[in-house]
């Protein structure tokens, strides 16, 4: 199967596309709805439209069978795009799990989709390369560290996935080096990254 995290940029259904032709997986499970007050990318046209009903529309102009796709329409946050997912699918005969989402978030998606599938499942990730926020910088694996814009998106991850690892909403990080628990230290005091948010469900992951 393939999941994807919603989301209102468009390499979400582009990298979807592609590993569906590619025989990566045999359905596409799709989430997202809409985010009042989250500001949406640039090239986003569709208004309060969920962002699934987006991303389904999308697929299915790159030739992705409608019949092979499930979405929910309801979730605002990560946490809630697996809870939702699972309302709408079946996961009892899933194997493997792709995962397509945004690189700097692929730690805490995997982790989550990990904590709230059967133990038996596979999730591999599948991200893709985006900008930071509005910027036009291209936040890599290898670039990240460079610029305070991607470091803050990075490490605002860490510090979530330590923070949901311990309300048991995503598997929590097994090891974290002295280097970046210096750099997540000298973050948090800061206090420049986003607040954590509440969800309708719980706290939000």
């Amino acid at each position: 199967m393939i999941f994807i995290f919603g989301g209102s940029h468009p390499d979400p259904w582009q990298t979807a596309a592609q590993a569906y032709h590619k025989g990566l997986g045999k359905t596409v499970l799709v989430t997202g709805g809409h985010k009042p007050g989250v500001q949406p990318h640039f090239t986003w046209a569709d208004g309060s439209t969920p962002e699934a009903h987006v991303i389904k529309r999308e697929l299915v102009k790159l030739s992705v069978p409608e019949s092979c796709i499930f979405y929910e329409d309801k979730s605002t946050n990560t946490f809630e795009n697996v809870i939702f997912a699972k309302e709408v699918y079946d996961f009892s005969g899933v194997h493997r799990i792709l995962v397509v989402c945004k690189n700097y978030g692929v730690g805490r998606q995997c982790r989550t989709l990990r904590q709230q599938v059967d133990k038996n499942v596979k999730v591999i990730p599948y991200p893709f390369d985006t900008e930071a926020g509005s910027s036009e910088l291209l936040v890599t694996r290898d670039n990240w560290m460079d610029h305070e814009k991607s470091r803050i998106l990075v490490l605002t991850q860490v510090i979530r996935i330590i923070h949901y690892g311990k309300s048991g909403h995503l598997t929590p990080l097994e090891y974290m080096s002295p280097a970046l628990e210096q750099l997540v230290g000298e973050f948090s005091q800061v206090k420049t990254h986003p607040p954590m948010k509440s969800s309708g469900i719980q706290n939000n992951a």
